[in-house]
């Protein structure tokens, strides 16, 4: 029961679109997820890029039931699939990203189905190098990713800033819910570690990665599906090619396209 959600947890993320865990991974998973993402981050800088799911630790991350088992409870018991990895430190001088979400539809037209992407500070936040800005309450209404991007890291009316977490803590976010990294000073004594994985319901097949089955094979082969019971999580046949469906949208992306893709006759 320890990994499952409350009910007045389950009201918090329909009302705000994020629950905050602190400290919730203990000191000994933190430290072999700092140390993959360390070697990971070594490879990298020798030019060595490796996908993130062929490391034993990040990968096994992705089926990690103090994650899996909340992220269940908020599609409601139905079966979900996991869309992808990113890991990586950042240092002193490191760049922030503008407003933005990262809910994967073309076009944005619904929120029918739930995407979450759980965002992971083994570190913490202490208020150096980046901090986390979220709008609450933005994934109750359909918009561009980009649709807050002009305000860049701006402090907004109605948004809250997360610069103060425990080592291994987490947020669990509604992938539709606007948020940034406020670049921030500092760091050279403090490495903001960052992982984030991602989770999409079953139901609609959703846009990916072109090499989405390699890494697939890659986390079934390694075990990561745990005795099968995660199984699902891997399941490619959920996910489709984005790149190939983008082209057959701007084909007839003009006029009144939603009648030539449900018809397909001429607007």
């Amino acid at each position: 029961m320890l990994n499952h959600l409350t009910g007045d947890q389950l009201s918090e993320f329909d009302d705000t679109g994020f629950l905050v865990f602190e400290g919730l991974f203990d000191d000994d998973l933190n430290q072999r997820l700092k140390d993959d993402v360390d070697l990971m981050m070594d490879d990298r800088a020798r030019g060595e890029k490796k996908m993130v799911m062929s490391y034993d630790e990040l990968g096994a991350l992705t089926s990690e039931p103090v994650v899996v088992d909340r992220v269940a409870d908020l599609v409601g018991g139905r079966k979900f699939t996991h869309y992808h990895i990113h890991a990586r430190w950042r240092g002193e001088g490191e760049r922030g990203v503008a407003w933005h979400h990262d809910y994967v539809q073309i076009p944005q037209t619904n929120r029918s189905h739930l995407m979450v992407h759980v965002f992971m500070y083994l570190d913490g936040l202490n208020g150096e190098v980046g901090d986390l800005l979220v709008m609450p309450g933005t994934h109750k209404k359909v918009m561009n990713g980009d649709a807050f991007r002009q305000f860049e890291y701006d402090d907004l009316p109605g948004s809250l800033s997360i610069d103060d977490l425990a080592p291994g803590s987490i947020i669990i976010v509604h992938s539709s819910v606007q948020h940034t990294r406020r670049p921030k000073p500092g760091g050279r004594s403090f490495r903001r570690y960052f992982i984030d994985t991602s989770y999409c319901q079953d139901g609609v097949r959703w846009s990916s990665y072109p090499n989405v089955e390699a890494i697939n094979e890659v986390a079934l082969e390694k075990g990561f599906d745990r005795n099968g019971k995660y199984a699902f999580l891997y399941d490619t046949s959920q996910l489709y090619d984005r790149l190939a469906e983008r082209e057959r949208l701007n084909a007839v992306n003009e006029g009144r396209p939603v009648l030539k893709l449900a018809k397909g006759s001429p607007v």
